[in-house]
């Protein structure tokens, strides 16, 4: 038995176990519940519920038993209800947002079970749901409509094409234009705990417009600043675009549907063509996640004397960002642009 016993204390890797398996060896050998205590450094009356539960049960007696904890209050099928309802009803539609207590309302009413406001939180937790900030939306925007972009995004991109554009030549451009200037936005930082740290925001209403598209399929990007946003800008923004696309290949260019955007642009330039995004629909255009990019880590937080200091720091801004060509790719890349799948 003894010898049983040293192959499972050295073949566990179940530490706890392997302590109470020790503490049986030595109480085999004849050992003392005091000595036993004293050579292990653990309680007496560890040693002693160990020895219990081994004359009991033997071995299996020792192993850890699961914890089944108090049986659910709510079924599985209840917390899927529970859950569905949540997703559909965190943002009211006759405005405010759910709260604690209304979620406790609604599993009285539905499933006549009552909870304290404490308990709530960690139902909610459990579903693996999060007190998070929202993304505000155009009340107009429908994700119906972006999702049948994204579907018959090729279908779109062929009927653009003149006839002789291979689908294996073309670069997917996204275009967009964005304001940055002295009204600025503030970010989190690191400060002590229990301080409210104070950054600059400016009063005054200077402003740069940037006009930046950005190619995933081969990570280039080029930009304008410019004092104002119009046609003739989007323009030589469009001329850049054209530039910068390589003999034989073709410029498909996404962007949203502005007065500044108009699709006839592109006959000017024959090797691009220009597709508008559905409206409402700027989670389409990834060219976004750059403009947050570059207020997260290069504009937020500072002033700005004059326009001229916002279009130095809006180009350093820029650059930084195209400056690492797996950046461009990773966070400008779709599945749903892909031509040749």
């Amino acid at each position: 038995m003894t010898q049983d016993l040293d192959k499972m204390i050295t073949s566990t890797s179940d530490a706890r176990l392997r302590l109470r398996l020790l503490a049986i060896s030595h109480f085999l050998d004849g050992k003392s519940r005091a000595k036993i205590s004293e050579y292990l450094k653990v309680s007496r009356t560890s040693v002693n519920k160990w020895v219990q539960a081994y004359l009991n049960n033997g071995i299996s007696g020792l192993k850890e038993k699961k914890h089944t904890g108090r049986r659910k209050a709510l079924s599985d099928k209840q917390l899927q209800q529970l859950k569905e309802f949540i997703m559909v009803s965190s943002v009211k539609p006759y405005g405010g947002r759910l709260q604690g207590k209304d979620v406790a309302l609604y599993i009285l009413t539905e499933f006549g079970i009552q909870y304290k406001k404490s308990n709530i939180y960690n139902i909610l937790h459990a579903l693996n749901l999060s007190w998070i900030t929202t993304r505000s939306k155009h009340p107009k925007q429908s994700v119906e409509a972006q999702e049948d972009f994204k579907k018959i995004f090729q279908i779109k991109t062929i009927l653009k094409l003149p006839g002789h554009v291979a689908l294996d030549r073309i670069d997917v451009w996204f275009q967009d234009e964005a304001r940055f200037g002295q009204q600025n936005t503030t970010t989190k930082i690191w400060a002590e705990k229990g301080s409210r740290p104070r950054v600059v925001k400016q009063q005054q209403y200077t402003y740069a417009y940037l006009f930046g598209a950005v190619c995933p399929t081969n990570g280039k990007t080029e930009a304008i600043i410019a004092p104002f946003s119009n046609m003739e800008v989007m323009k030589e923004h469009l001329a850049l675009i054209s530039k910068a696309t390589a003999a034989g290949r073709h410029a498909v260019v996404v962007m949203d549907g502005a007065s500044w955007h108009q699709e006839y642009l592109d006959k000017e330039f024959p090797n691009i063509s220009i597709i508008h995004i559905p409206p409402y629909s700027p989670e389409l255009n990834p060219i976004e996640q750059v403009w947050s990019w570059m207020r997260q880590n290069e504009i937020a937080n500072r002033a700005f004397v004059n326009y001229e200091d916002i279009e130095e720091k809006c180009s350093i801004a820029w650059n930084n960002f195209r400056s690492d060509i797996n950046r461009v790719i990773s966070l400008c890349s779709r599945s749903w642009i892909n031509m040749t799948n």
